[in-house]
C-alpha cells in the first residue's frame, strides 16, 4: 500500500490516491496514518478521487480523525497530487477540487520550466455571521468595536467561516501570544458547538501580517490556509489591511487577495515522496482493510 507524503507551507499531509473512487478514509485510518509515533506524523490525511466531471474530490480528515470541511493548504496539495498521478491532465492550468464545503477551483501557476511553482485557490466569500460557523451568539457579547467576548475567556475575537469555523484574535506580538492557552479556552467553550480553529494575528503593515493557528483536531500547525483567509477577511473588514496581503506563517508565506468574488489563497505545495507501507503495519490497523486499502486491493 503506497501513500504520498506532502505539505503546503509546512502543513503536512498523508495522501491516499483512490483512482476508482470506491474506497474510504475513516477516522480510524486517518488517525493511524497521522500518528506522530506509530504512523507518519502528519497534520491530516486526504483521500483524492476523481469526481466524475474532470476534477477531483478531496476527502480530508484532521490528525485525530475528525472530518474537516475545508483546508486551503490541503486543496493545493490535492491539486498537485492530481496532476502528478494522472487524475487530471498533467498540463492542465486549472484543477477543479471539490471538498466537503464545496468546490474550490485551483489555478496552476507554472515556473519557467513548465512545472507547477504555486497554486491559487478560489476560496469563496468569508462568512462573518455567527450562524455561518456555527457560533452561539447568545452565550457571548460584543464590544463597541463589534468583537466578541465570552465569559471566563479574557480575549476578544472575530468569528469567520471559510467553510470551516475560525476565531481571529488580533495581537501585538504574534510570537509571544499564548496561542495554546487562548486557543484552548476558545476551542473548549460551548459557544462553538463544532469546535473552532483559533488564529492569533499581528498586523505589520497594510500588506503584511503574521499568523499562528491552533487547528481543531491537530494543535498548532506550521500553516493554515483557511486561517490565513479568515485573518485577512477579519482585518480587511475592519479596514486594517489592503486587498492583497502577505501572511507570514511559521512554515513560509501565503498570499491572500480580497476581490468582488471572495478571497483567493496563493502558495506552494510540495510532494515529499511516496511511502510504501509495510504489510505488517497494514495488518495491525483494521481500518486499512475495512476502508478498502488492503495491499493488492
Amino acid at each position: 500500500m503506497d501513500v504520498i507524503r506532502a505539505h503546503g507551507t509546512g502543513n503536512t499531509f498523508v495522501v491516499l490516491v483512490d483512482p476508482v473512487g470506491d474506497r474510504r478514509l475513516s477516522a480510524d485510518l486517518a488517525a493511524a496514518l497521522c500518528d506522530p509515533r506509530t504512523g507518519l506524523a502528519a497534520d491530516g490525511a486526504i483521500r483524492v478521487a476523481p469526481d466524475g466531471a474532470g476534477g477531483v474530490v478531496m476527502d480530508h480528515r484532521n490528525a485525530d480523525g475528525s472530518p474537516a470541511e475545508m483546508c486551503g493548504n490541503g486543496v493545493r496539495v490535492t491539486a498537485l497530487v492530481a496532476l502528478r498521478t494522472g487524475l487530471v491532465d498533467v498540463a492542465a492550468d486549472r484543477v477543479a477540487v471539490v471538498a466537503a464545503a464545496g468546490p474550490r477551483p485551483v489555478t496552476v501557476l507554472r515556473g519557467a520550466d513548465g512545472t507547477p511553482a504555486a497554486f491559487r485557490v478560489a476560496m469563496g466569500s468569508a462568512g462573518r455571521e455567527p450562524s455561518d460557523l456555527p457560533f452561539t451568539a447568545a452565550l457571548a457579547r460584543t464590544d463597541l468595536g463589534g468583537r466578541w467576548h465570552l465569559e471566563e475567556v479574557p480575549t476578544a475575537f472575530d468569528v469567520v467561516s471559510m467553510g470551516n469555523p475560525h476565531a481571529v484574535v488580533l495581537v501585538e506580538d504574534v510570537a509571544a501570544a499564548p496561542l495554546a492557552e487562548v486557543g484552548g479556552d476558545l476551542q473548549a467553550h460551548p459557544a462553538f458547538p463544532e469546535g473552532v480553529n483559533v488564529g492569533v494575528v499581528e498586523v505589520r503593515g497594510r500588506d503584511r501580517v503574521a499568523l499562528r493557528v491552533l487547528e481543531r483536531g491537530v494543535g498548532e500547525t506550521a500553516a493554515c490556509g483557511t486561517g490565513a483567509c479568515a485573518a485577512v477577511a477579519a482585518l480587511h473588514a475592519r479596514g486594517l489591511v489592503d486587498d492583497r496581503v502577505e501572511v507570514a506563517v511559521p512554515g513560509g508565506t501565503l498570499v491572500i487577495a480580497v476581490g468582488p468574488d471572495g478571497l483567493t489563497l496563493e502558495g506552494p505545495a510540495v510532494l515529499v515522496g511516496t511511502v510504501a507501507l509495510d504489510v505488517a503495519w497494514c495488518d495491525g490497523v483494521p481500518a486499512v482493510a475495512a476502508d478498502g486499502w488492503a495491499p493488492g486491493a
